[in-house]
Order: structure tokens, then C-alpha cells, then sequence
């Protein structure tokens, strides 16, 4: 049986989420504790295995009213070679960190419905 990921995650918290180790896994866990963040959040899940590792950490800043963009690459590979995924990827990331820290807005037409979906995700998070 193949407990990589469950094993990383322990190692990461430091103990296994049971017994007495659910309390450290309560303090140190990164989704126990999505409540205390306060920057905006881009989530790429690079293909459609990698969707159930990305949704937590999305769901849970949804549910919070934070602002949170979730972007579903068409491939599975780590490393993007692709150059379309790397556009993607790599743009996106640029397009979202100018927009949440500068206000900068790309005035590309192809780009007009992420940041009416950004401004939207700004005024739900001011409140």
C-alpha cells in the first residue's frame, strides 16, 4: 500500500491526525488554519489527478469568503514543458499577484471576465 502522501503530511505536522496528534495536526495544519490568512489565494491543479489535492485548500477559502481562484491545467506533469500550461500557469500567476497587490488590471479583451471575477472576489473580501 502506498502511503507517500500520508506519510509526507506527517512529517510535515509532525505526527499522525489521531489520538494525541490531532492536536498538533489542528495547530500546524495549513487547513485547519485558513481562517488566519489574509492574502488571496491562486490554486492550479496540474490535471485532473492532481484536482482532489488542489480542492481542499480552494474549498476551504471559499467557504471562508476569501478571496481564492482555482485554474485546472489539461495535463499532468509537474514540470510544465507544455507552452500553452505554462502560459497558463506562469501568466496567470503574474496576471493575479499584479492584480492583488498593485490593482493592475492587463486591458487584454481575453482577460476581461478573470478580473470581473478578481473584483468581485476583492468586494466579497472587503467586508
Amino acid at each position: 500500500m502506498d502511503t507517500g502522501y500520508a506519510d509526507d503530511a506527517d512529517a510535515i505536522i509532525g505526527a499522525r491526525p489521531f489520538a494525541a496528534g490531532l492536536q498538533q495536526w489542528l495547530k500546524r495544519s495549513p487547513l485547519f488554519n485558513m481562517d488566519k490568512m489574509s492574502a488571496a489565494l491562486q490554486v492550479v491543479a496540474e490535471g485532473r489527478s492532481d484536482l482532489p489535492f488542489m480542492w481542499e485548500p480552494y474549498a476551504a477559502m471559499r467557504y471562508l469568503h476569501k478571496p481564492v481562484d482555482l485554474i485546472l491545467l489539461n495535463n499532468n506533469e509537474h514540470v510544465l514543458s507544455n507552452p500553452a500550461a505554462r502560459l497558463v500557469s506562469q501568466g496567470g500567476a503574474v496576471d493575479w499577484m499584479r492584480f492583488w497587490l498593485q490593482g493592475y488590471e492587463d486591458p487584454h479583451p481575453t482577460k476581461v471576465e478573470q478580473y470581473k471575477r478578481w473584483r468581485e472576489m476583492r468586494a466579497v473580501s472587503a467586508k
